[in-house]
C-alpha cells in the first residue's frame, strides 16, 4: 500500500507540496520545529525521483522517520534513501557557511531548525543579524533557481530578544505557514516569575 505524504503527515496539505515545486523561499514555522513535516517533504520528493538537500541546523534529521515513510511510500525505499543530500552545521557560522557555497539548481533544499544556533546566545546578536541578512540573501539567490523550505521555530524565553530574527525570515520569506499544535496538546508557556 502506497500512501500520500498528506496521509502520513497532515500538515502537507496541497499549498504546502507546489512549494516545494516551484522556485520560491518558503518558511515553515511554529512552536516547535517543523522536522517532520520537512521530513515527510523530502521522502515525498525523493520518492518522485528528484534529489532534494537537506542542510540541518538543530541537528533535528531522523533517518529512522525518513526510512520508515519511505518504506510506506514506495516499493523500492533504497531509492529514496539514495537520494539523501544531507549537511550538518553546529554553529551559525557553519550554517550560513554551508549556504552560502550551496549551488543554485533546480533540486529543492530544504533546511531544517535554520534559527537554532542563530539563537545562541554565545553568539552576538550583532554577529547574528549580519550572519542571517548574508543567509538570506543566498537563501533568496537559491530560491531564485528552484525551491527552497525552510523550517524554524520560535525563539524561547531566555533568548526573546531575537525574535526579530524570526521575523526578519518571514518578511524575506515569499510564502510562509505557521503550524499550530494538534487540538487538546498544550505549548508549554513560560512562567513569569
Amino acid at each position: 500500500m502506497h500512501l500520500t505524504p498528506q496521509a502520513l503527515v497532515p500538515a502537507l496539505d496541497p499549498a504546502v507540496l507546489a512549494a516545494a515545486q516551484q522556485p520560491r523561499l518558503s518558511l515553515i514555522w511554529g512552536a516547535r520545529t517543523p522536522t517532520q513535516t520537512l521530513l515527510a517533504m523530502f521522502t515525498w520528493l525523493a520518492a518522485r525521483g528528484q534529489t532534494p538537500r537537506i542542510f540541518d541546523g538543530g541537528n533535528r534529521f531522523d533517518g529512522y522517520f525518513v526510512a520508515r515513510m519511505a518504506r510506506r511510500m514506495t516499493p523500492q525505499p533504497e531509492a529514496v534513501l539514495g537520494r539523501l543530500r544531507l549537511s550538518r552545521a553546529f554553529t551559525c557560522y557553519q550554517l550560513a557557511q554551508l549556504i552560502e557555497g550551496a549551488p543554485a539548481s533546480l533540486s529543492p533544499v530544504l533546511i531544517l531548525d535554520l534559527l537554532n544556533t542563530f539563537y545562541d546566545e554565545s553568539v552576538p546578536l550583532r554577529d547574528v543579524e549580519r550572519l542571517l541578512t548574508q543567509v538570506i540573501a543566498h537563501l533568496k539567490r537559491l530560491a531564485a533557481v528552484g525551491p527552497v523550505i525552510v523550517g524554524a521555530r520560535e525563539p524561547k524565553t531566555m533568548v526573546k530578544e531575537r525574535w526579530k530574527l524570526l521575523e526578519q525570515l518571514r518578511v524575506a520569506a515569499d510564502t510562509t505557514w505557521m503550524l499550530r499544535p494538534p487540538l487538546g496538546e498544550t505549548v508549554e508557556q513560560p512562567r513569569l516569575l
